[in-house]
């Protein structure tokens, strides 16, 4: 089997790049070691947001955002949008002197957020348990959208296209030849190719080991749960900055939440733990007193695939093998960023031109000690 391009990695970030790479002209595969979207994309909370530390995230996050909100148009499937806002709630001078700070960062880029007081906290948001606050930071342009709808909005328009798409497919290894790629071996069978895009998230580094690379990406196992559905009162997704907890309600009316509880690194089984489902549920009824008698319905768990600043990794080294690109390391923000940073990556593939705001996330940043100022992380 010969192929244009194979992406290996069949979450939003493969689909969205193939995506693209298919309208600029090219045919190939995307190959899955699971099932379509196996890996975070169909695991995460769903959630968007344009709000953080650094300039470069920012501005990288209002075009993604900018993209989900088209992708009803584009794709054929409404993933069904809804723009609450996210809420953070703030405990200390310091944690405030620094949204003030940013806020004027985000207002030059469009995206002002509404810094709330202790008082206005607890007349807008009456379920919520305000001892102690400080004050909250309130983003208007933040929501949350339908992880599935997007996934799979993809996949069809991806098949519309005319490109392949092979779940349970793992790939084993890359094929290298006199510096260039040459295909991908998938379990008995070669993959003809010129060009490889790894996008497989926390399993990227299994593959490039294959060539002897290897980014700075620790997977990090996520656990989250959702309650019984409940009539709408959680609008903006609620970020608890003392204890770590974040909470909202998706569209169905359950409540939706997890806590960064236990720290477990490296590929591990995606189960459950008591210690968490423990220390969510007394943390997240300190903030909410009125979930005491809610049902836990479900919990499950994913990966962040986490770079040391945070911050995700497009495009190529130069030292590389010719052929050999990446779209990986998203830290927990792949599902707001991928339909963004999918595009630049295809144009970057097809055109080798770098968009101005891919620079800042090339695979070089790395060994050159570039890194983005990065640590406003969820979960």
């Amino acid at each position: 089997m010969k192929s244009d391009v194979v992406i290996v990695g069949g979450g939003i970030m493969g689909l969205a790049t193939a995506y693209h790479l298919a309208k600029l002209g090219l045919k190939g595969v995307v190959l899955e070691q699971g099932y379509i979207g196996y890996g975070s994309s169909t695991r995460n909370a769903s959630h968007f947001r344009v709000h953080f530390w650094s300039p470069e995230n920012t501005k990288f996050a209002i075009e993604g955002r900018r993209r989900l909100l088209k992708l009803s148009n584009e794709l054929g499937w409404n993933p069904l949008p809804v723009i609450g806002g996210y809420l953070w709630l703030i405990y200390d001078e310091g944690t405030l002197k620094q949204f003030k700070e940013s806020n004027k960062m985000w207002s030059s880029f469009g995206v002002p957020g509404v810094i709330l007081s202790k008082e206005d906290v607890t007349n807008r948001y009456k379920y919520l348990n305000t001892n102690n606050l400080l004050a909250a930071f309130y983003g208007p342009q933040d929501g949350k959208i339908h992880h599935d709808f997007v996934t799979y909005g993809y996949y069809k328009a991806l098949l519309r296209l005319g490109f392949k798409v092979l779940e349970h497919t793992k790939v084993t290894s890359l094929i290298v030849s006199e510096g260039s790629v040459q295909g991908v071996k998938v379990n008995d069978s070669i993959i003809e190719t010129k060009k490889v895009v790894v996008c497989a998230g926390a399993w990227s580094n299994e593959i490039l080991s294959s060539v002897n690379i290897k980014l700075p990406l620790i997977p990090e196992r996520r656990e989250i749960g959702i309650t019984e559905p409940f009539k709408i009162t959680i609008d903006p997704l609620i970020i608890n900055t003392k204890s770590g907890v974040y909470v909202g309600q998706s569209i169905r009316g359950e409540i939706m939440g997890s806590i960064d509880y236990p720290d477990v690194k490296g590929i591990v089984n995606l189960g459950n733990t008591l210690q968490w489902m423990a220390r969510y549920a007394k943390t997240l009824i300190e903030l909410i007193p009125s979930l005491k008698y809610a049902k836990l319905m479900r919990i499950w768990s994913g990966y962040y695939e986490t770079t040391p600043d945070h911050s995700h990794i497009l495009g190529r080294d130069p030292e590389w093998p010719k052929g050999l690109y990446i779209g990986t390391g998203f830290s927990g923000h792949g599902f707001m960023m991928a339909p963004f940073a999918g595009e630049v990556l295809a144009e970057y593939i097809v055109n080798e031109k770098i968009h101005p705001l891919m620079e800042y996330y090339l695979p070089t940043r790395f060994r050159e000690n570039k890194l983005i100022k990065e640590t406003m992380v969820i979960g």
